[in-house]
């Protein structure tokens, strides 16, 4: 009799440990700073090492090790940039940071993998070919991030940017309204400066009119490569709002 009391003793002691492992893999992802990581950047790390502690039998090595890692990158307060950066954190050991790597590894590609998809497919087919849990996001100042990663060819920002027209740059800033067009076409409103010389215009995109005023300024051609950097810039910035606004 007396070696089942101490059975049952132990299997109350075995349940208590194992609601512990589970809320502990529950407080992984929990909004404490109001986002899971301290700094938004590891969030997705923290996601790599909940599924994985999830994974794993319970009460196990493995699932511990896993636990202690992603509760030290919750806290950590810089970004996570490589499994050896993790390392200095305590918690993370060798097969956590090469999980990290993975990781990390992994993100970038599909990043790659978008913009060159972006160039040769177009912005509709690339971001269809995004894998659901691919991070995107805009800036206010229109630098389109997919998992954290920018491509400089591929400029999907508006506001400021260099126009060079008749030997002279100019840094072109204003905003663009739309007014939920689909064609992409919408109203110019916004200055172009050169050193001191600044001029305020208000242009329509798509139309070639020109008013005595810019073409004495600027040339003829100066609407057609403002346009040009309007269409490709500002129809991948609307695109991307309109998507992300869907998935929240």
């Amino acid at each position: 009799m007396p070696p089942k009391k101490k059975a049952k003793k132990t299997q109350t002691v075995s349940f208590d440990a194992e609601a512990t492992v589970e809320e502990r893999i529950h407080e992984l992802l929990e909004n404490k700073y109001g986002r899971p990581a301290k700094v938004s950047a590891n969030t997705f790390l923290l996601k790599v090492f909940h599924e994985k502690a999830s994974t794993e039998v319970m009460l196990s090595h493995k699932k511990k090790a896993y636990l202690n890692a992603g509760f030290a990158i919750k806290e950590c307060e810089y970004k996570i940039r490589s499994g050896e950066d993790a390392m200095k954190l305590k918690g993370v050991g060798k097969s956590s940071a090469s999980l990290i790597d993975k990781a990390l590894e992994e993100r970038a590609n599909v990043a790659e993998k978008f913009f060159d998809s972006v160039k040769s497919k177009g912005l509709q087919e690339a971001y269809a070919s995004l894998p659901k849990d691919a991070e995107i996001s805009l800036n206010t100042d229109g630098v389109l991030r997919v998992n954290g990663i920018i491509d400089e060819d591929f400029h999907a920002r508006g506001c400021t940017f260099r126009l060079t027209l008749n030997g002279k740059t100019w840094v072109v800033d204003g905003t663009m309204n739309y007014g939920g067009n689909r064609d992409w076409r919408g109203r110019f409103h916004g200055t172009l400066t050169h050193k001191k010389e600044v001029h305020t215009i208000s242009c329509t995109s798509g139309s070639g009119d020109l008013s005595d005023y810019e073409q004495y300024y600027f040339g003829t051609g100066y609407r057609e490569q403002l346009d040009g950097v309007f269409y490709g810039t500002m129809s991948g910035i609307i695109m991307f709002k309109e998507e992300l606004r869907r998935r929240e």
